[in-house]
Formats: C-alpha cells, sequence, structure tokens
C-alpha cells in the first residue's frame, strides 16, 4: 500500500511541471488575445469617426507604425485616402 502511494507521488510530481508549463502558455495566449480586442475597437472607434465626418464605403483600417489608423472611404463621389491618429490613452503606470 505504502509502495503504491509513493509511485502515485512520483507520478504526481512529474506531471506538475507540464501543468505549470500549460498555464503559463494560456497567460500568453489571453494576453494576445486582448491586445487583438483593444486592437479591433480601436480600428471601431476610426471607423465611427470616419462615418461622423461623412464618409462612407469605409474600408477595412490598418494601424501604421505610428498608430494612425490608414485606408479609404468615399465622400462626396469620391474615394479618397484617410487617415485617424485616435489619443493615446494615458499609461497608468506613468502617472
Amino acid at each position: 500500500m505504502v509502495r503504491i502511494m509513493l509511485i502515485g507521488l512520483a507520478v504526481a510530481g512529474m506531471t506538475l511541471p507540464a501543468f505549470a508549463d500549460e498555464a503559463s502558455t494560456n497567460t500568453g495566449a489571453a494576453a494576445a488575445f486582448s491586445a487583438e480586442l483593444s486592437n479591433a475597437a480601436n480600428a471601431q472607434q476610426a471607423r465611427i469617426q470616419l462615418a461622423h465626418q461623412g464618409y462612407t464605403g469605409i474600408s477595412p483600417l490598418y494601424r501604421g507604425e505610428q498608430g494612425r489608423w490608414t485606408g479609404t472611404a468615399v465622400k462626396d463621389g469620391k474615394t479618397v485616402i484617410v487617415g485617424v491618429l485616435l489619443p493615446q490613452a494615458p499609461d497608468a503606470l506613468t502617472n
């Protein structure tokens, strides 16, 4: 009986690092998913801002290196290149 318990503990000890590695992978995936949601929300905000300015037919917007959302849209019957720079939220760690 003691032998079976020792074997069970040894097996459990070997599997714990696998569970810890899986948990750290899930945390990274959650952070990436959170970043995607934030990115999608910002793109939607840029689209709303363009719509309020009278643009229609707004193409998918892509975020450039400097944070500007760019794409094409139609205004007054003309297709033009548009860009929106959303204000950045203050970083809670630096304030």
